[in-house]
């Protein structure tokens, strides 16, 4: 595979990296050569320890790669410079994936993605909303499937504080220097932590439009910047509450998804030691307790993405886990929370 990773930062190294075995060509892209000298003396080397010379880097938009294309081109740079790169770089490629969130929290941005995906018909368009892809998802929602769906009540979240952000992102000195600090710009953390409402969407087999809001909790912190740092999002599914918390101040971090039924009880818990997520699953009908433990590292969670495309671009797979679809799904029901729409 020939590969084309937009954006040099942290996200972008962890591509660059899980794509080491699966790529015979990679083509680091960034509009700052600053970015991409830091990606490769500091970031890249820290964190594997010697720099990959399959990876090329090239300014965004040079000369050097105007008439190339592409297997694959990952988009990983902040939300509100996705569908602009998306527009330009459309005919380079028949497979995109743009990381999460899929855009800024903007209705031109929306329509235009919207108008680029029917303009191209044939072409595949993804979101890395990752965490769909991990075995111990995969398990839940099979657990939860053997129920046929039948649940009381779901919560899911995604609450972590700005530590580790700024710890990958080391060059930054404040969260207010990064896009993080204006949910306008898909910062926030709606938009940050937005794998919780996606797996929500996942878990009830992406029947987003019969997710209705009905109430909600919103705290912003203004600084320089406005984001909203502590969010909880309360939707009925077919008269069924799941309710969505997503913050930027927990810590320790907590990602975890609960769901009770008439007789059973689910509970997935991401990186509950180390990075290792576990299941508990309670069935109280037949008596029975489980425990299922999935062990993976960090660089799992972009391991799995790149295993994902390699099957997408050797046509062995369909693309719905990860479709655009569903992130543009994500992203409409967060700008109805934040627009009051």
């Amino acid at each position: 595979m020939k590969i084309k990773i937009i954006g040099s930062g942290s996200a972008g190294n962890h591509i660059a990296f899980a794509f080491k075995n699966f790529a015979s060509k990679i083509i680091m892209t960034d509009i700052s050569k600053e970015a991409l000298l830091r990606a490769k003396k500091k970031i890249y080397i820290n964190r594997y320890k010697k720099w990959n010379h399959k990876i090329k880097q090239i300014i965004e938009g040079s000369k050097k790669e105007i008439n190339e294309f592409y297997d694959v081109i990952i988009i990983s740079t902040p939300p509100k410079s996705h569908i602009n790169l998306l527009k330009y770089n459309v005919k380079k490629s028949n497979i995109f994936l743009i990381e999460k969130p899929i855009c800024d929290p903007n209705k031109s941005s929306l329509t235009l993605l919207k108008k680029i995906i029917n303009n191209n018909k044939k072409k595949i368009f993804l979101c890395g909303y990752n965490h769909r892809l991990f075995p111990s998802t995969i398990k839940l929602k099979e657990i939860f499937n053997s129920h046929k769906n039948n649940f009381n009540y779901m919560c899911v979240n995604f609450k972590e504080g700005t530590e580790g952000f700024l710890k990958a992102h080391n060059w930054l000195k404040s969260l207010n220097d990064s896009y993080l600090s204006n949910w306008k710009e898909g910062g926030g953390a709606l938009c940050e932590h937005s794998h919780a409402l996606n797996l929500a969407q996942y878990l009830i087999n992406d029947q987003a439009n019969n997710l209705k809001l009905f109430n909600k909790n919103i705290e912003f912190s203004v600084n320089k910047n406005t984001y909203d740092k502590n969010s909880k999002l309360f939707f009925n599914f077919k008269k069924k509450p799941i309710i969505i918390n997503q913050n930027f101040e927990t810590t320790p971090t907590e990602k975890k998804i609960t769901i009770t039924g008439n007789y059973y009880y689910l509970e997935l818990q991401y990186n509950y030691k180390n990075n290792d997520d576990k299941i508990l699953y309670y069935n109280f009908k037949k008596n029975k307790k489980k425990i299922f433990i999935f062990k993976k590292k960090r660089k799992d969670d972009f391991l799995y993405e790149a295993k994902f495309l390699c099957k997408i671009f050797e046509k062995k797979i369909n693309s719905s886990p990860l479709s655009a679809k569903h992130g543009v799904d994500t992203m409409r029901l967060l700008m109805q929370a934040l627009y009051n729409k």
